[in-house]
């Protein structure tokens, strides 16, 4: 059993610690994350779905990372979520005996880890499994196959009931954001607390050049939306909204909407499918404001972007609300709609903002508040 205080000024060393994530096969917002969990836990193991190190920072790939039978299976690496319906038994099977803290970084199957008798499980939830629960409808929607949806409907029936069973092993729950905190009640009957996400792109000089990543602009004022472009993030509403307006947009970002965005653009419109960490610090210094049209569960370029003192036109719904601060580190708009997007930009061009303030409302989700605050819950929990 562990007791109290074990945890305290960081001494993390006198239990046996696993972080457990769900796939680690490129580097985006949750590997952020646990990038900063295992820097809590510096001897933690960490466990994953299936892994690729190639696209891992030095230091996260340099760590004791193993995977589950899955790692094994062809085309497990690039077409993970084809063997969503093996997760479960994957992780299942992981052997946990050892590690009297389990930390598991969740959005699909993590939790289903079995942790031993006294061990502390907490997790730390991006979402419920967004394919079974709050996105079963978006996800069955864009199936074109009679057979696929039958299908998505059989496994997904199988995925709540499963999650829901494990959900209640957890011993405590810690969401990313409000609204986060509020499906994990909903679908899991849990209570959970909060604690941001970390976000650690900080401004530093020198910046890359704006001029090499856009030379067709010449120096004329631009909105950017940066992220993975897929259908939920909306990018489609911001590119309607800045060509009724006239307005540079900047799309920084690659995925599978790409293509259909890049035929229905006007000259407006300008993508960047490649760049680096120098280049989105440039694009976020350089931008006018920041368009975030999608609904999220956090959001880490919308405080990103707020490092660099740029005000954010948010949907308000998702991470949005913790994020930003209405009239003050940019607008809010209660509507997926051009209409509504249109006049929340219109708003912002006709208001003024501190930049101060708005890069000091940023610092809320460092990450060494994130660390502080991971530490502060864990001691809370332990006996």
């Amino acid at each position: 059993m562990i007791k109290r205080g074990t945890y305290l000024g960081g001494a993390v060393n006198a239990v046996k610690v696993a972080i457990v994530h769900e796939w680690l096969v490129n580097f985006r917002g949750s590997e952020k994350v646990l990038l900063e969990l295992a820097r809590i836990f510096p001897d933690a193991t960490i466990y994953v779905s299936v892994l690729d190190r190639s696209q891992l920072p030095e230091e996260l790939a340099a760590r004791d990372i193993r995977t589950t039978f899955l790692q094994h299976l062809p085309f497990s690496v690039k077409r993970y979520q084809a063997y969503l319906f093996l997760m479960p038994l994957a992780y299942s099977l992981l052997d946990m005996k050892e590690y009297d803290l389990i930390i598991t970084s969740s959005h699909a199957c993590a939790n289903g880890v079995r942790a031993k008798r006294g061990a502390l499980h907490i997790s730390y939830c991006y979402t419920p499994m967004r394919y079974a629960w709050s996105g079963f409808q978006e996800y069955y929607e864009s199936l074109r196959s009679p057979i696929a949806k039958v299908a998505m409907t059989i496994l997904m029936a199988f995925m709540r009931f499963w999650d829901y069973h494990h959900s209640q092993k957890v011993d405590h729950y810690i969401a990313c954001s409000r609204a986060v905190s509020e499906r994990i009640k909903k679908y899991y009957g849990r209570s959970s607390i909060v604690i941001y996400p970390p976000v650690g792109l900080i401004p530093t000089e020198p910046i890359g050049s704006i001029k090499s990543l856009l030379p067709d602009l010449q120096g004329e004022p631009y909105y950017l939306s940066l992220g993975r472009l897929v259908p939920y993030k909306r990018v489609d509403l911001a590119i309607k909204a800045c060509e009724r307006m006239q307005r540079h947009l900047v799309v920084a970002g690659n995925g599978p909407e790409l293509e259909r965005l890049q035929a229905e653009a006007s000259p407006w419109i300008h993508f960047i499918t490649a760049f680096s960490d120098e280049d989105a610090k440039a694009l976020y210094k350089h931008c006018f404001g920041f368009i975030f049209p999608g609904e999220e569960d956090f959001g880490l370029t919308v405080v990103e972007v707020q490092r660099y003192g740029k005000p954010v036109v948010a949907y308000a719904k998702g991470g949005a609300e913790d994020t930003v601060i209405h009239g003050k580190t940019g607008i809010l708009f209660q509507e997926q709609s051009v209409d509504a997007l249109v006049d929340a930009l219109i708003e912002l061009e006709q208001s003024t903002y501190d930049v101060e303030f708005i890069r000091n409302h940023s610092t809320r989700f460092s990450p060494e508040m994130f660390h502080a605050e991971i530490r502060d819950a864990i001691n809370m929990r332990v006996e």
